[in-house]
């Protein structure tokens, strides 16, 4: 089958959650079928090692003023000041920019299927003869909605008024898709209440090859880390939250705590928080496992967002124990006591943390179990032959040769 996957980032290198689905689904793709990549890339990006990174799949980049996960721009703020005029929302004109002006020069005669990534590219001009894979990444409006819960009242407003015009595009798009793919079942149930068609969960998931399982016992004593891009808004809120509220009370327990931020681009107020006692602010790193190692308890302290956490699963295929809030963990098939920690008020969530750092033994139990689950359900491999199961069914009920 020759697939046209359409994305508004080029995800190599994959700093993201989302840019690594993209790239483990592609390369899944790209095993069985003919597979061309058309993905936007900022005007001016080097794109030349890049397009080779996922071969055999073919790629083409179009230039965009702005992509999703890119620091905010004047590109960017023309978009969302357009989308006041038109019934889109900022978040679709933001992440179609780019592919919206290349997509009437595709040949649409080379292709057999389109599999769009982020629900809102199902509002591109796509040809209706061609079946459209829509790959929900998040549900977004949802993730809008938890967020305006904790802004100031002049951004609450604009994020629940966004939320609304998200939710219409998101509900439009689901609906015209052939098939809609979402990372959990709860996305699935949202999904599924929109539209007749058929929604396939193909979970998130880690490459357990690159996140080997290690001995807790070679962890640093006290030492807690946050994984996360800070150019995902929840993340920032996260670990201002996690600062404010629950280190205090953490470092009162437990005075030798440390705590560090590993992540992309912390903006000014996250490295401010280096200032902290016992706060390390790590920022951008070419690898996440030698952090991974030395940490004794992982944290995920997420008030809102949407979709699951891959931050979750590589500390899983790692073997580091995890506490995180019920949004954290949100979508992953975990148990309470079994495979992490859940705590969603501030003294409740220091208390999980504090236990895990007083008592080694039950972090490592968490941990075995946790690496269970991400071999048995999480691994990307498996993922892609879930994701490949789904081709071969549509390969079968459109007749065509795989």
């Amino acid at each position: 089958m020759r697939i046209l996957v359409v994305s508004p980032l080029l995800p190599i290198p994959p700093y993201t959650g989302g840019e690594l689905r993209i790239v483990h689904l592609v390369r899944a793709l790209a095993s069985e079928h003919e597979v061309t990549l058309l993905a936007a890339v900022p005007r001016g990006a080097p794109i030349d090692a890049t397009c080779r990174a996922l071969a055999p799949a073919l790629v083409q980049c179009v230039a965009a003023g702005w992509v999703p996960g890119a620091a905010p721009s004047w590109s960017k703020r023309w978009l969302q000041l357009r989308s006041l005029v038109s019934r889109s929302s900022a978040l679709t004109w933001t992440f179609s920019d780019g592919l919206r002006r290349a997509l009437p020069h595709v040949d649409w005669t080379r292709y057999d299927v389109v599999h769009a990534e982020y629900s809102v590219l199902g509002l591109l001009p796509l040809p209706r003869h061609l079946p459209l894979v829509l790959d929900a990444h998040n549900i977004e409006y949802r993730a809008l909605l938890r967020t305006a819960k904790n802004a100031s009242l002049w951004r609450r407003a604009w994020l629940r008024w966004e939320a609304r015009r998200v939710r219409r595009d998101e509900e439009t798009a689901w609906r015209r898709a052939a098939l809609c793919l979402a990372t959990s079942a709860v996305d699935a149930d949202e999904i599924g209440r929109v539209t007749q068609r058929p929604v396939v969960i193909v979970p998130n998931g880690v490459d357990i090859d690159q996140f080997p399982i290690l001995d807790l016992r070679l962890a640093e004593p006290d030492h807690v880390l946050f994984i996360g891009t800070y150019r995902y808004l929840p993340n920032v809120d996260a670990v201002h939250w996690f600062a404010r509220e629950i280190w205090p009370r953490i470092r009162a327990a437990r005075p030798t705590a440390r705590w560090s931020l590993v992540g992309l681009d912390p903006p000014p107020s996250v490295r401010a928080l280096g200032e902290v006692p016992g706060v390390n602010v790590v920022g951008t790193v070419p690898d996440v496992r030698p952090w991974l190692a030395r940490a004794s308890v992982v944290v995920v302290p997420l008030r809102s967002g949407s979709g699951t956490r891959l931050k979750i699963l590589e500390a899983f295929a790692a073997g580091r124990p995890v506490v995180s809030t019920q949004i954290g963990a949100e979508g992953l098939a975990v148990r309470d006591g079994t495979h992490l920690l859940l705590a969603d008020d501030p003294a409740s969530f220091a208390e999980a943390v504090v236990r895990l750092l007083d008592c080694p033994e039950h972090g490592w139990s968490l941990a075995r179990a946790a690496r269970e689950l991400v071999e048995q359900e999480y691994a990307w491999a498996r993922i892609g032959e879930r994701l490949l199961a789904v081709y071969r069914q549509l390969t079968a009920i459109r007749g065509s040769p795989v």
